[in-house]
């Protein structure tokens, strides 16, 4: 049985497990060396498990550990080639490391890794659908800013969503951030409000992805219950009700032992 298995997920870092007991492939490496094996130990997993890191651009929060993990434990990485070349050219990657640029569609070990661009501020920045070899599909879908028919189009129908919630529209407005990089947050190469989240929610729903893990909340412009709310609250208008038209989780800084079956 494949599972969805998100390690951490914040504005600090990011890096989710899809696969099942046997092994799988990690989208994003934002961890540590020692907490990705403490935390892939915690539900029954080893480094051996993961086949490859999939990178979805070169922001640190996304890749500060895929380096060392990946030659510690021989794991091959992936990414576009421009997320590539960026982190080769500031050396976060040695060029030691098993390398591979993405296609479109990129086939390992039975799992099909589908990309589409997104309008993050990020060379070559992606997201990513996971078909694994028993059938299932899972979307892994931050940093954003704006979500593109492309993007849209791809997440449909999927067994399970990682899907970005990033920041409570109001907490940033009278935020601690300067003002430049609140309107970076803001704009169409930044981030996904609370508000923005639910209503890709709706649109989801209605083509057929009823699964969603709320994900990569900053940590000084949003609260789990309020993303959360935020979310039954729009898909409330809509008619919506939890456990019958739709599952929702908010993903905890590090994760708290949650496991989505699929």
């Amino acid at each position: 049985m494949s599972l969805f298995y998100n390690l951490c997920s914040s504005s600090s870092g990011n890096a989710t497990f899809v696969g099942d007991r046997e092994g799988g492939l990690l989208f994003d490496a934002g961890v540590g060396i020692r907490n990705f094996s403490k935390w892939l130990l915690a539900q029954g997993l080893t480094p051996d498990s993961v086949r490859g890191i999939f990178l979805t651009h070169e922001h640190s929060d996304h890749i500060k550990g895929a380096s060392v993990i990946a030659k510690r434990h021989g794991i091959p990485i992936y990414g576009s080639e421009d997320t590539i070349r960026c982190l080769l050219d500031t050396g976060r990657l040695t060029g030691e490391e098993e390398i591979h640029i993405i296609r479109q569609e990129t086939h390992l070990d039975g799992f099909l890794v589908t990309a589409v661009p997104t309008s993050h501020d990020s060379p070559g920045s992606v997201c990513y659908r996971v078909d694994t070899p028993d059938g299932k599909s899972v979307g892994i879908c931050t940093d954003l800013g704006y979500v593109s028919p492309m993007i849209l189009d791809l997440m449909s129908g999927c067994d399970h969503l990682l899907l970005e919630s990033n920041y409570d529209e109001e907490m940033l407005k009278n935020g601690p951030y300067p003002y430049y990089l609140k309107k970076r947050i803001a704009s169409r190469t930044g981030h996904l409000s609370n508000s923005q989240c639910a209503e890709t929610i709706g649109r989801l729903i209605a083509l057929g992805t009823r699964s969603f893990s709320l994900g990569h909340l900053s940590e000084h412009n949003n609260l789990p219950d309020l993303a959360y709310d935020t979310s039954c609250g729009y898909l409330a208008l809509l008619g919506l009700t939890p456990g019958r038209d739709y599952t929702l989780d908010v993903l905890g800084k590090v994760n708290d032992g949650k496991v989505v079956n699929l």
